[in-house]
């Protein structure tokens, strides 16, 4: 799956950066709406393809994922977790959709599989009295990952690994220890792989209507 740099991609980065520069001075009315921009965007790229059954499961994701961007932002922890949970759900269920096999990338699998026990135990020793939500949404973002990484859409699982890298971040700074730069670590990463997953999820939806 190719990247290349043409105006959608320099426009995503912008806006991406916009926020990343501008929220920590502006009032969090603000910085919630220009977080969710660049997600904005990628919802008209995925609605411009035509509205389908794999286009709308995309979009559902993506709401969600802003639902979660700006409760976070605003500081509700618990309510922005679940929100999430619903879009990894739905990424999850359509990567499912175009599974190929569970033997595929098994190395792979076996990695994902392998991080979120490691994950899942830290968490339990570490969370306190989040840790039965936050485990419960590890499960499903190792779903939503497994899930990727059977499907026969190219790139997803790529996309799906920075979205778990980006979530550990958040929870290790939360819970474990202070992480250097947190805050550009678990944005830029976060914005790479909803901008990986969702190009290729449009490509697929190109290729079908081939």
């Amino acid at each position: 799956m190719n990247f290349p740099l043409n105006r959608t991609t320099i426009f995503f980065g912008f806006s991406c950066l916009s926020y990343l520069i501008l929220a920590p001075s502006t009032p969090i009315e603000l910085s919630a709406l220009l977080k969710i921009v660049p997600i904005l965007f990628l919802s008209f790229l995925a609605a411009k393809t035509g509205i389908n059954s794999l286009s709308v499961h995309l979009l559902l994701a993506l709401l969600f994922s802003m639902g979660g961007d700006v409760l976070l932002e605003i500081g509700l922890f618990v309510p922005g977790l679940s929100s999430f949970l619903l879009a990894q759900s739905l990424y999850g269920s359509l990567f499912i959709r175009y599974h190929s096999s569970w033997s595929a990338n098994y190395q792979i699998g076996l990695l994902l599989a392998g991080a979120s026990l490691v994950m899942a135990y830290v968490m339990w020793n570490y969370a306190g009295e989040m840790r039965l939500p936050v485990i419960a949404y590890l499960l499903v973002i190792t779903f939503m990952g497994l899930s990727a990484n059977t499907s026969n859409i190219k790139g997803v699982t790529l996309g799906a690994a920075v979205f778990i890298f980006s979530d550990s971040i958040i929870a290790i700074d939360r819970f474990v220890m202070e992480v250097p730069a947190a805050d550009w670590l678990i944005m830029i990463s976060y914005y790479v792989a909803q901008f990986v997953l969702v190009s290729c999820v449009i490509q697929k939806i190109r290729d079908e209507a081939r």
